[in-house]
């Protein structure tokens, strides 16, 4: 049976329909910029995409007022008219609501931190129905709750972040390799990483060629100018890509760089967190990756991604100070599984989980443990029947998070993405 779906236009819409929901028992989705498809096992979605998407920049003071139903795309149309910008995550089309509230890392999470280090205040509609104002001041453990919990304290309609002054053009490099010369590009990583600054992330990514083969690309940027950018990737040039596309770009360019690995249709995202740079996990990624494209071409589309942030602007917020738990140095690692057919879904699942399995033995963690960066992990963020996942999720932090929960939503409406278990 198909949910109900409600398009508000008022902060008081979705009051009343979280209130009616409340009333008749149904089970509740929300659905904010429309990255992803919102849970159709639900009686009643409340999708915020719609009519709840403006957005008010005060260049004075620095600061953006963003409805929940838009996308950073959106945002950034917005801001850079003024030079400024919200760190955002890597891919345009991605919604303020779910990256926010879950983390958000991104291009600039070196120099700025997490995209929700930079959320000022936030008004949330809380499973009662009443609409608050979050922040340092006011409502201070909802403000800390939704900095990394996601959606289990209530909807944001509205987010208010602090923008960072942003140059107008960038360096970027992409850089494709045979796979056969995986060795010495991990080589490379490990020496550029060392010396990293702030201005500078990197993804290496494995995806299929024109011809359905799998490749091996690196894409570096810096904050920079061509100069800069040059010099702090010409290691990985001179190991010799098939196809080098580097040089300045405008900084609105910089997200839909990866537009082409972000395709229509049915997906699988499956986090691991890598704490070191050892060649091991990266080949049986590209073994098992491999396989899976000559296994299943229906899944063609898919790759694997890890990324390489500077971690000192993370680190330098205690792990306390927000509900996002996860501030250690880590390499993010994501198995993104892509495919057409709804037929397919059940090999798609059971082919992540075993590719995920394979890179997380090559790292000598467990999968039943490591869940890497909670945004990426739909394969167990769902999965609530228990809150095993949830502890996993929040860490040293989901005690005081049950304590939240208790305040802000003691009989669990919102239980879609890592469910917390209210406190006794």
């Amino acid at each position: 049976m198909s949910p109900s779906v409600m398009f508000p236009s008022t902060f008081e819409d979705v009051a009343a329909a979280v209130r009616q929901a409340k009333s008749q028992g149904l089970d509740l989705s929300v659905r904010c910029g429309g990255h992803w498809t919102a849970s159709v096992t639900s009686s009643l979605v409340i999708d915020l995409s719609r009519h709840l998407n403006s957005i008010t920049i005060d260049a004075e003071n620095q600061l953006a007022y963003v409805q929940g139903g838009c996308r950073f795309s959106q945002i950034e149309r917005e801001t850079l008219k003024f030079g400024l910008v919200v760190p955002s995550g890597t891919c345009p089309g991605v919604g303020v609501g779910g990256l926010t509230t879950g983390g958000g890392y991104g291009w600039l999470s070196g120099e700025h931190g997490l995209t929700l280090d930079s959320l000022v205040s936030a008004t949330v509609v809380l499973a009662n129905g009443d609409i608050v104002k979050a922040s340092a001041t006011e409502h201070p453990d909802l403000f800390w709750g939704i900095r990394g919990g996601g959606s289990n304290f209530g909807i944001v309609v509205e987010f208010v972040f602090k923008l960072h002054p942003q140059r107008s053009d960038v360096y970027t490099t992409t850089l494709t390799y045979a796979p056969s010369l995986l060795p010495i590009v991990i080589q490379q990583i490990n020496r550029w990483t060392r010396k990293q600054t702030p201005k500078e992330a990197g993804r290496l990514i494995f995806s299929a060629d024109s011809q359905g083969k799998p490749a091996v690309v690196f894409i570096g940027f810096k904050n920079s100018d061509a100069t800069e950018g040059e010099a702090a990737f010409k290691g990985f040039v001179e190991l010799g890509p098939l196809e080098n596309v580097s040089g300045m770009i405008p900084y609105e360019k910089l997200n839909p760089m990866l537009d082409s690995y972000d395709v229509p249709g049915h997906r699988l995202h499956w986090g691991l967190h890598l704490e070191r740079l050892d060649l091991k996990p990266f080949k049986k990624a590209l073994e098992g990756f491999t396989n899976l494209l000559s296994e299943h071409p229906e899944a063609a589309s898919s790759f694997v991604s890890f990324e390489f942030h500077h971690y000192d602007k993370i680190a330098s917020v205690p792990t306390e100070a927000t509900a996002f738990a996860h501030r250690a140095p880590v390499y993010n690692a994501l198995i993104a599984t892509q495919w057409e057919k709804a037929a397919f879904t059940a090999v798609a699942q059971a082919a992540t989980r075993e590719l995920a399995d394979t890179i997380a033995k090559a790292a000598s963690t467990d999968l039943a443990t490591n869940i890497g960066y909670p945004n990426y992990a739909d394969g167990v963020a769902g999965q609530n029947k228990t809150d095993t996942y949830s502890k996993l999720a929040f860490g040293a932090n989901y005690e005081r998070m049950q304590e939240v929960k208790k305040m802000y939503d003691p009989e669990s409406v919102f239980n879609k993405w890592f469910a917390i278990q209210p406190a006794a």
